[in-house]
């Protein structure tokens, strides 16, 4: 029992950084992209500030396990964040609107679900195609990041016509901040920056130290699955324990992407609350577009370099292309 409780108390720290930190995210991204379109900041800026988790989780998952183990996990963590955007965060950002006004309705552009469903769509069919070829190289890796890049080129150009979205201090002067009180609940900004409005350089300076620290967090999460699901593990000082013997694959898509998606959560319900219905459910889809070219794409393409291509088992491709297929129809369907 022992060894099941340690690596979810390590789980469970690890999320709740990865939420204050994310929350710091919110902050600084909004900032950063006070000028883009309603639809467009939260399939880019949001994104891509809030999915970070997923693309630390999949590096330290290669470089720690190695091979088809690490893609596992890293494979893993983004199909289960996929699941998570799609089922989740959409409910969650409904019932905060709805919780707080007296609509009973939320109209979101059909449009945005148009064009994010489509090009997460092709997404996942170019990454059934890789993974049933049964090699994983570094040209795969830069087609998944080309993909993204073509994807920003096509948000950024039907970005005229939409409305812009007007930037709000999320904090009144009646709510200061004392700075202990920040140390004792992990707030980053009130810790960098005090209760001191933000400008440009102040939201960078947020925005990149949470990145690292959320970084710096996502390698104990992604420790505490290993441990999790080992059959046994041995912890420094303490000795060794037995894990639940499950493969990583699950482990990540349960307990890496339940801990990884806390910033999509928090951004995407914030932004419907502020009104920004596009925004929050455009963050969804943009995220997980995120998740399987970029944060698979990026540790994959400097894994390989570094070790050469990595060789999928007929077991892995088989659960995997199954898996695969089932997030297509998730997509189709919602």
């Amino acid at each position: 029992m022992t060894g099941l409780i340690i690596p979810l108390i390590l789980i469970f720290f690890s999320g709740y950084v990865i939420w204050r930190a994310g929350d710091t995210f919110l902050e600084g991204s909004n900032y950063i992209g006070r000028n883009l379109k309603d639809g467009v900041k939260g399939a880019t800026i949001n994104a891509v500030a809030s999915s970070m988790p997923e693309l630390f989780i999949a590096l330290f998952f290669l470089f720690y396990l190695k091979d088809a183990s690490g893609f596992s996990g890293g494979l893993g963590t983004s199909f289960g964040s996929v699941l998570f955007n799609s089922l989740i965060i959409p409910s969650v950002a409904i019932i905060g609107v709805l919780s707080r006004s007296k609509k009973k309705t939320v109209t979101v552009s059909k449009k945005i679900i148009l064009r994010d469903g489509v090009w997460l769509l092709l997404v996942e069919f170019v990454l059934i195609y890789f993974i049933q070829q049964g090699t994983i190289s570094w040209i795969e890796s830069l087609m998944l990041m080309l993909i993204y890049v073509l994807y920003l080129i096509y948000l950024f150009k039907t970005m005229r016509g939409g409305e812009g979205i007007k930037y709000e201090e999320p904090f009144s002067d009646k709510e200061t901040v004392s700075l202990m009180s920040a140390f004792i609940i992990l707030d980053l900004k009130r810790i960098l920056i005090g209760n001191k409005p933000l400008n440009i350089r102040k939201a960078w300076v947020v925005f990149v130290i949470s990145s690292l620290v959320i970084g710096f967090v996502c390698y104990f999460l992604v420790v505490a699955c290993e441990w999790l699901g080992s059959e046994t593990y041995y912890v420094p000082f303490f000795g060794e324990f037995e894990g639940l013997g499950v493969p990583i694959l699950f482990i990540a898509m349960i307990f890496a992407a339940i801990g990884s998606s806390f910033p999509d959560t928090i951004i995407s319900y914030k932004d419907a609350q502020n009104g920004n219905y596009d925004d929050a459910i455009s963050n969804a889809y943009g995220s997980n577009i995120f998740n399987l070219c970029v944060a698979l794409g990026i540790p994959l393409f400097f894994f390989t370099i570094s070790y050469g291509p990595i060789e999928l088992t007929p077991q892995i491709i088989s659960l995997v292309s199954s898996l695969s297929w089932w997030f297509v129809g998730l997509t189709v369907f919602s």
